[in-house]
């Protein structure tokens, strides 16, 4: 069996619906997306991660910058 990579324009209704016709005859198992994350959805992990940190002024920013 051969594999195949195909880009559909999902934001077009004709590669919608492609899309729900491939995925209705089962020729594929699911959406495979390349596509880079963006600024926002990196902050929300990050969020979710734990990795956000808060300082109350400039000056206590600065301190915990110099204790790493």
């Amino acid at each position: 069996m051969a594999t195949y990579t195909v880009t559909i324009n999902e934001r077009t209704n004709a590669g919608r619906q492609l899309l729900n016709y491939l995925l209705g005859l089962g020729l594929i198992r699911d959406k495979v997306s390349s596509r880079k994350k963006t600024g926002l959805e990196e902050a929300e992990d990050d969020i979710k991660a734990g990795r956000v940190y808060t300082a109350t002024s400039a000056a206590d920013l600065f301190n915990q910058l110099m204790k790493d």
